[in-house]
């Protein structure tokens, strides 16, 4: 694996997103170029930890019950920050036992469309007071999980014929704030971020030589998406492994996406 801080592997992305317009803001074009035949939306696993027995209990309340909350004092700064905030979702616990959640299958326990601008926030805004249930565990953000990962470095093995790949993570994807470019075959993406000295998240962009497909996975997004051929999103989309919809440049991917625009 090669790293590298020039960054002129990664003009192509830069130059070829679309320009920021009323049009295009928040949109899957002003993360990957609109230059492919087809496009994939991949959901971050949620999970549903079996331990959680309170269905009725929120991380909001557990967080109040928790030392931090107890030892604020009234008054003072930490009380004030914590009293004012909601917890939206944490991470499992160490006794956790998770178990996989379909983004389709909590859309049906909610009674709400299963559509391509689907994100995590549509969950949030259906959670009372803005706290989803203590029993389950959100989505990563900017951080696919080592089963969705290999699943997805094993579907992408069969559409690049190019020996090496090109990784990119933005300054926020790095633990020392810079933007950095490694050279690797595809079976490396599964290095990580854990095995590459300052990487701290999935690479914000992961595409082959030949530039046939184009993987992205924002930092503060709680799903990849990936620009190819046909065969290659049908290949995602036929996935047992991976929850995929299929998405489209003009695709709105923001936290208010499904929230329809005032007349």
């Amino acid at each position: 694996m090669q790293r590298f801080t020039d960054l002129s592997e990664i003009e192509w992305i830069k130059n070829g997103i679309a320009k920021a317009t009323p049009e295009t803001l928040g949109t899957v074009s002003r993360l990957i170029p609109p230059i492919f035949p087809a496009y994939v939306k991949v959901f971050h696993p949620i999970y549903e930890d079996l331990t959680v027995e309170d269905a009725q209990l929120s991380w909001q309340d557990h967080a109040k019950l928790a030392d931090e909350f107890a030892s604020a004092k009234p008054g003072d700064t930490l009380a004030t920050i914590l009293n004012s905030c909601t917890m939206v979702y944490g991470g499992p616990g160490p006794d956790a036992q998770l178990v996989p959640l379909r983004w389709r299958a909590l859309c049906d326990a909610l009674g709400m469309p299963y559509a391509p601008t689907l994100s995590v926030w549509s969950f949030t805004r259906r959670f009372a007071g803005g706290s989803w249930p203590k029993r389950l565990i959100g989505p990563d953000e900017g951080n696919l999980a080592p089963p969705e990962r290999d699943a997805l470095i094993s579907i992408l093995r069969r559409h690049t014929p190019s020996a090496h790949c090109f990784f990119h993570l933005w300054l926020l994807a790095t633990e020392i704030m810079e933007d950095l470019v490694f050279r690797a075959t595809l079976a490396e993406a599964a290095a990580f971020p854990d095995e590459v000295p300052d990487a701290r998240l999935t690479p914000t962009h992961w595409f082959p030589e030949d530039r046939s497909w184009l993987v992205c996975s924002d930092y503060d997004l709680t799903f990849t998406l990936v620009g190819g051929s046909e065969l290659l999103a049908q290949d995602l989309l036929d996935s047992q492994a991976l929850e995929c919809v299929r998405v489209y440049p003009n695709t709105r991917i923001d936290s208010r996406a499904d929230i329809p625009d005032p007349l």
